[in-house]
């Protein structure tokens, strides 16, 4: 009977001893941030942690512990508070609830998971805790966190000496477009970085430069695409706030004429809340507007501008996905994955958006940004296919039932 028990063991799917040394280079999204904060149990859904353990595989990371570093906003978004306590509005960099930034437990840096709230090519490529120019209290206690001394994303990823690497870069890049300016940067630091957005002319030589790191390593790899406007559901157009004009009054918000018939996408979790906020704080009706402030970082884009982001993404992408195929990589297109959450979204309703636990959806957080739970998993099953089709794996996927209300 013991000599039968020592047989039974559980084996795991074929592709399993590729995460024996799995490292994930990253953003917020390979960190595990969720509600506009991080905390050990965000990291514990985030799409890398998901996928190694459908692969039957350990999977260490740099937990933060509660409220979080900073800590996630709370449902109903009505409260405006985080999980600290704090209100939403407070000055993160100064308010003392949200920045301890502590670890949970101890563990020994760096992790399986260096990735970094924040973090674009450059600061994964050059960027240690010691950099003077992290920008940010957040970012430069996240680096303590996540990485040792000395050490950057991408050194910490080599003296692991990885046996497969996720890269997820690029969507930092193109986010301070979602601002309503589109002022492209000269560079990645020094007063060539003013600007909203990095171009493909200064981000592609730094990520390449990244790459040459990655296949030092002889680590199998999946590349991470960057997700472009039509993924997002906070982007609302003007038209559809319009619809919603008469909810809007019982917030203290008046929708502008302006904004019937407007195709401008409006970027909801700044635009909208700020306004409901100001008429909460002042008690006098605030009047929200539409239009287009040309070089105003005032929320809104136009169609043109929207073309203009998306061709900056679809740049990126096209880049990462022959990097990809030239190396016989696999390759995650969140351009394709995101849109799905999207079209799965109801009608808006500034109702909804104030009072559900889920006002962005079933897969988004409530910052309007960030996946959930759901929607990392739906990350993980996304990139356990493209591993799969790629090196012949057979990592099971977890599927999500799409729920038919979001709003509870």
């Amino acid at each position: 009977m013991l000599a039968g028990c020592s047989d039974d063991r559980t084996t795991g799917p074929a592709g399993q001893e590729a995460f024996a040394k799995y490292v994930a280079i990253g953003t917020s999204l390979s960190m595990g941030v969720q509600s506009d904060g991080v905390v050990y149990f965000s990291q514990q859904h985030d799409w890398t942690k998901l996928l190694t353990h459908q692969a039957f595989a350990q999977f260490r990371q740099p937990l933060v512990a509660p409220p979080g570093c900073f800590s996630p906003l709370v449902a109903p978004l009505q409260f405006s508070r985080r999980l600290s306590g704090i209100s939403a509005a407070a000055n993160q960099a100064t308010s003392t609830a949200d920045t301890a930034c502590a670890a949970f437990g101890t563990d020994t840096l760096p992790t399986n998971d260096v990735a970094i709230d924040g973090a674009n090519t450059y600061d994964a490529l050059y960027v240690t805790p010691e950099t003077a120019s992290v920008e940010g209290v957040k970012r430069r206690r996240q680096y303590r966190l996540v990485l040792p001394p000395k050490t950057s994303q991408v050194t910490a990823m080599m003296h692991q000496k990885p046996t497969l690497v996720s890269v997820e870069l690029g969507a930092n890049e193109a986010l301070g477009a979602a601002s309503g300016l589109l002022f492209p940067k000269a560079g990645y630091r020094g007063a060539a970085s003013a600007g909203t957005f990095v171009p493909n002319a200064v981000w592609q030589p730094v990520y390449d430069a990244l790459i040459d790191s990655v296949k030092k390593t002889g680590a199998k790899v999946l590349l991470v695409g960057v997700p472009k406007s039509t993924g997002f559901v906070s982007l609302r157009t003007g038209d559809e706030l319009y619809a919603d004009r008469a909810a809007f009054l019982n917030f203290g918000v008046i929708i502008a004429a302006d904004c019937q018939g407007s195709a401008n996408a409006i970027f909801v979790p700044i635009k909208v809340l700020n306004a409901v906020g100001a008429a909460q704080a002042t008690g006098t009706a605030q009047t929200l507007t539409c239009t287009d402030a040309p070089g105003v970082q005032d929320n809104i884009l136009t169609p043109a501008d929207i073309q203009v982001l998306d061709g900056v993404i679809d740049g990126m992408n096209s880049h990462i996905q022959s990097v990809a195929q030239a190396n016989g990589w696999a390759y995650l297109d969140l351009s394709a994955l995101w849109p799905q959450w999207v079209a799965t979204r109801g009608t808006f309703s500034i109702i909804n958006l104030l009072g559900c636990v889920r006002p962005y959806g079933q897969f988004v957080s409530l910052d309007g940004l960030h996946p959930n739970a759901d929607g990392y998993q739906q990350m993980a099953n996304a990139a356990a296919d493209a591993l799969n089709a790629t090196y012949s794996f057979a990592i099971p996927t977890n599927p999500q039932t799409i729920l038919t209300s979001s709003c509870p």
